[in-house]
């Protein structure tokens, strides 16, 4: 998976105001860093931006927009 697919998965979670289609981009970010985080080759730089990506995104879900 190319770096910056994840990173456009997360734009649109976080950026999403539909409230029935967050949850969704929500989800489909969460999955795209997960693919993204299974390969070699992420820098450290590009993991710690990944956890930081997850965890924002993990709080997200938690509020109910």
């Amino acid at each position: 998976m190319n770096e910056s697919i994840w990173r456009d998965y997360y734009r649109a979670a976080v950026l999403e105001l539909n409230s029935s289609l967050f949850q969704i981009r929500v989800n489909e970010a969460l999955a795209a860093i997960k693919a993204r985080a299974s390969y070699a080759t992420a820098s450290r730089a590009e993991r710690r931006e990944m956890d930081d990506a997850l965890s924002t995104l993990r709080q997200l879900k938690k509020v109910d927009r």
